[in-house]
């Protein structure tokens, strides 16, 4: 810290409150405090908590008045819980807001880890920037993570070390208050991905909320910003988030609970209420590993449409149906008119999973042959013909989708497709998205979708060609991966998808985004393209790591090494 720094530093958290709360004899159900020294002479008692039992919120007045920019101190100790979840360890708010924000650890995938590198993370305090407020009179509240982020899976140690507030100056609060979102720069995406209710196809456990709160919650990071639609993946295969007459609960009775509250409806109430737009998303998730039994693994829409299934060039069944039956298509055409009738602003489908939807099916092949007097069986996979003869029948699928859709005019159409090869692709040179049965091109040129989010990227050339092909009528707005940047690459992305006509932006997997707070500080400002070069500039500031000198007395360059 320079010696001209202006900013408050609240180090000893045994000033929060209430005090009956706090305890350093390791008490069950109760905030351990820990004295700490770092190597920029702060001393200070940082405050931890155990995922096992719940120990209370705990406010911290900040004694500050106007415009600052709040920063977290966080200790990620070693411990023998499994590794810092995606979802947080942390949950906090400013008084008088309605809702927690979870923070959690922002480890990179590489070894340049702006974290740290092993014990480097366990011996110092990582200090991300969360946001800019107006701090007259407020405190701060902070507690654990909820249901269902309590649990075996995602639970981890809760810690909070310190809060650093910067004020600003005239010129930064101008710069703030110009950061604020409009109608124009609601240019983001957010796809929520519903596995903590469903579970993943790795087997993970169902939830069902029984309040409010816990959508309330989830919808905190996006309000106020530049996130513009909310993309619920309502439909995993035919497990629904809502209270479906046609597909499954995910439960062995398939009996709606009535302490369960319906998440598509209350998402739909809140979205509208914070001026975003909610589209329903479909992600066609087949059977699992025959060993996996899970709810969202069963696929129990596959049991009984066996005859309707994919085949591979043997005849052989795959693990989903395909998209070359009519009543495969108007299964699904069912559960998404279920979902209309909540209000949703659109509907968007995943088809850059479970592709292609279409292989070697009797109908496929024989109307194949006949057109062209081959077997389609003998030929390559990447015969242009094959291909474009494959789309056709997504394409149908887009087709009936969009005339649903405008049965209740004004709702959108937003479709997920590969930009680029996915990792498993054998022949990854020479791309085009019909290759996995999707002709974005004819879906243009018919004015089929308002909304193309390419992931996980897009060639540029591609994106300039749709854009030629679909004007300004179309969104085009790429996914922004990989899932963990510095908060200026994601800048510096948004910025060349930006030069060649991209108009907005996608974020897969969203509900995980917000946790790492200083790259989703990024990600929420990038509808302001003015902005950009800002982002780039500042994002560096946003995060710091700094070394411990000792922990709860021990000297930590020299201590907890034994073994």
């Amino acid at each position: 810290m320079s010696e001209n720094d202006t900013s408050i530093l609240l180090s000893d958290l045994s000033q929060c409150s209430p005090a009956s709360c706090l305890n350093r004899d390791f008490e069950p159900g109760k905030w351990q405090m820990l004295d700490y020294e770092t190597v920029e002479d702060v001393s200070g008692t940082m405050v931890s908590a155990f995922p096992e039992k719940d120990c209370g919120e705990l406010e911290l007045p900040l004694g500050a008045t106007g415009p600052h920019r709040i920063y977290l101190g966080i200790n990620y100790t070693k411990d023998h819980y499994k590794r810092w979840s995606s979802f947080g360890q942390l949950e906090v708010k400013l008084s008088g807001e309605t809702g927690f924000r979870r923070v959690g650890a922002e480890q990179l995938d590489s070894d340049s880890s702006k974290m740290g590198i092993k014990n480097v993370i366990y011996k110092s305090v990582q200090e991300p920037y969360w946001k800019t407020a107006d701090l007259t009179g407020k405190s701060l509240i902070f507690r654990q993570p909820q249901a269902p982020y309590n649990g075996e899976k995602y639970g981890q140690i809760s810690n909070l070390t310190w809060v650093r507030l910067v004020p600003l100056d005239d010129d930064e609060i101008t710069g703030w208050k110009e950061s604020m979102p409009t109608e124009d720069t609601k240019r983001v995406a957010l796809l929520f991905c519903t596995k903590v209710l469903t579970g993943s196809t790795d087997s993970d456990d169902t939830y069902h909320p029984v309040t409010e709160d816990w959508c309330r919650e989830e919808l905190v990071p996006f309000s106020n910003c530049d996130v513009g639609v909310f993309s619920f993946e309502a439909l995993r295969g035919n497990f629904c988030c809502y209270r479906t007459k046609i597909g499954h609960f995910g439960t062995p009775d398939n009996v709606w609970q009535e302490e369960w509250i319906d998440p598509l409806e209350v998402f739909t109430r809140m979205c509208h209420k914070n001026g975003l737009k909610i589209f329903v998303s479909l992600r066609m998730i087949g059977l699992q590993y025959p060993m996996n039994r899970t709810p969202i693994a069963s696929a129990t829409y596959y049991h009984g449409r066996e005859h309707l299934t994919k085949k591979d060039r043997e005849g052989n069944p795959t693990t989903n149906v395909s998209l070359a039956y009519p009543e495969v298509r108007a299964y699904w055409l069912s559960l998404l008119r279920e979902t209309l009738e909540y209000g949703i602003d659109g509907i968007q489908l995943y088809l850059n999973r479970s592709v292609p939807v279409v292989m070697y099916e009797e109908p496929v092949v024989t109307a194949f042959m006949e057109k062209y007097g081959e077997d389609p069986r003998q030929l390559p996979g990447d015969d242009p013909r094959w291909q474009q003869h494959c789309a056709d029948y997504a394409t149908t699928f887009v087709r009936e989708v969009r005339a649903l859709i405008n049965e209740r005019p004004g709702r959108e159409l937003a479709v997920s497709v590969h930009g680029r090869p996915h990792k498993y692709d054998r022949n990854p040179e020479g791309f085009n998205p019909i290759r996995y049965t999707t002709d974005v091109e004819t879906w243009l040129r018919e004015g089929l979708v308002d909304y193309v989010m390419p992931s996980p990227g897009v060639d540029l050339e591609l994106l300039r060609k749709w854009r030629a092909i679909g004007g300004d009528r179309v969104h085009l707005w790429p996914d922004l991966m990989p899932r963990n940047q510095r908060a200026e690459d994601y800048a510096r992305l948004a910025r060349k998808y930006y030069d060649a006509g991209a108009d907005g932006f996608s974020v897969w997997d969203g509900e995980r985004r917000p946790a790492r707070l200083t790259e989703f500080s990024a990600i929420q400002r990038l509808g302001h393209r003015e902005h950009i070069e800002r982002i780039i500039e500042e994002g560096p500031s946003w995060y710091r790591r700094v070394w411990l000198k000792t922990l709860s007395g021990f000297s930590i360059t020299e201590s907890f090494r034994d073994g």
